[in-house]
């Protein structure tokens, strides 16, 4: 079992865990919401060195009828789950949502979505615009916060808390969960159009040269300016809703289950608006899992990625993690298309993982994702377990050369995955080793050092 000590993740016996993973998020009912014949999928993820899977679950596919759970769709979520672990894949279990619901993308069944007829526009630009540009989404979220009741009398927040005690109940026993994620991604609903509405109109008072009709072309002093409005509105949904949510569904998976929540933030925190999540309480039994893209994600505007924004939303998440002092996830990350510049992007965010120690998964596997040479840098030498205290490590790409630091304990196990079969081993001080084989390019090294302490450690193919 997974426990938590302050920002990091142990097991029971105190050496400390560090994940690799990637998301699993089948939005097809007309596959029952899993991809089909995981097995394959899970042997080579092992052998490419992913210890985590973020499992998509649908609301829709949950309670399809007020009240009524499908037990068939829970035994097959159930099952993939304790597959995976046979593999050492441990599970994030994420209730998914886009759009809100299942009538516009996926998420909320039809009888929890409360539109009240309102419209909904075809042929948005970019599929999120609808979450400001539509009507509809927006009156189904605002009933959803305030529990407006379903068909049967009973409200949607209530229906929701009876869920997540049931799916607590069901999954606790699964050795490799992790945890539960409540929501993926939360929208606020009108109060998202109000908060950009409210920064146009004041950016447009204090700045006689803004055009609201052109955005892109707002100067720097402008868009921190709108951006500081808009951020005051979401942070005050995030500490007056969304946090109120979380202790709700906190209490209903405690009711039988010790498995921590994941907590991430609400859907505009995933850029660099900063976010209101707190602690749920002084426990700290509890997963930070925030999401983090550039501008320019689902679109064909790749040539125009800014790694140094990236950078500056990761170090703003950083921030939070450190006033939060919980261990930390990065939830989703990444949606790259597959192309000759991926891998670039890719090793660039795993420098930010290396930098945070931090733990991710990767948005998202694709069937046939797994042998494609464009992602294969999600393929990388990192330290799964430490008997002791990590402090840094390094994986050079080129030079297939591993580097790693911690705080030795004395014939302590420390398993590093390398997707390469070293030739060179060197310890700080003395240390024995072995190597356990995963596939032709890819293995487990497992470090014993000899005494107490500090180790620097170098594992590389090459002798020189």
């Amino acid at each position: 079992m997974v426990l938590i000590k302050g920002e990091r993740f142990v097991y029971h016996d105190g050496r400390e865990v560090l994940f690799n993973g990637i998301n699993m998020v089948c939005k097809d009912p007309g596959q029952g919401y899993l991809f089909p014949d995981p097995e394959p999928v899970f042997r080579r993820f092992r052998e490419q060195g992913f210890n985590l899977i973020r499992l998509g679950i649908f609301w829709d596919g949950v309670e399809p009828q007020p009240g009524v759970y499908d037990k068939a769709y829970l035994a097959r979520v159930r099952d993939v789950v304790e597959l995976a672990w046979s593999y050492g894949l441990h599970t994030m279990l994420d209730m998914h949502q886009d759009l809100f619901s299942i009538k516009w993308e996926d998420g909320a069944p039809l009888w929890a979505t409360l539109d009240e007829g309102k419209p909904h526009p075809e042929n948005c630009t970019m599929w999120y615009d609808a979450y400001l540009q539509s009507d509809a989404i927006n009156c189904a979220a605002d009933n959803f916060w305030k529990n407006a009741p379903a068909a049967d009398g009973r409200g949607l927040l209530d229906h929701y808390e009876a869920m997540w005690e049931m799916l607590a109940e069901y999954f606790d026993p699964c050795e490799g969960l992790i945890g539960f994620e409540p929501m993926n991604e939360p929208f606020m609903g009108s109060l998202a159009r109000a908060a950009f509405g409210e920064a146009t109109v004041q950016t447009a008072a204090r700045f006689a040269d803004y055009d609201p009709a052109n955005p892109l072309a707002m100067s720097a002093e402008q868009a921190a300016f709108y951006m500081g409005i808009v951020s005051e509105k979401l942070v005050e949904f995030d500490r007056n809703t969304l946090m109120p949510f979380y202790r709700r569904m906190q209490k209903a998976v405690e009711r039988t289950s010790k498995k921590p929540l994941i907590t991430g933030g609400n859907i505009y925190s995933s850029s660099t608006i900063p976010t209101g999540i707190g602690r749920l309480d002084d426990r700290g039994n509890q997963i930070f899992a925030p999401h983090g893209y550039d501008a320019v994600v689902d679109s064909d505007r790749y040539e125009s990625f800014n790694k140094a924004n990236v950078e500056a939303l990761f170090a703003d998440k950083r921030h939070s993690q450190k006033e939060l002092g919980l261990p930390m996830i990065v939830g989703e990350w990444g949606a790259f298309p597959s192309k000759s510049f991926t891998n670039d992007l890719i090793r660039h965010m795993n420098g930010i993982l290396e930098q945070y120690l931090w733990s991710s998964t990767y948005w998202q596997w694709m069937p046939g994702m797994e042998n494609d040479e464009n992602y294969s840098a999600l393929s990388r030498a990192y330290p799964m377990i430490t008997a002791g205290e990590l402090h840094a490590y390094h994986y050079d790409a080129a030079e297939k050369k591993m580097t790693l630091t911690y705080t030795a304990e004395e014939n302590g196990v420390t398993d590093i995955y390398c997707p390469f079969l070293p030739e060179r081993m060197e310890g700080s001080m003395p240390i024995r080793h072995t190597i356990e084989k995963l596939s032709a390019e890819s293995c487990i090294v497992r470090i014993w050092a000899e005494a107490a302490g500090e180790l620097s450690v170098t594992i590389a193919r090459s002798l020189q």
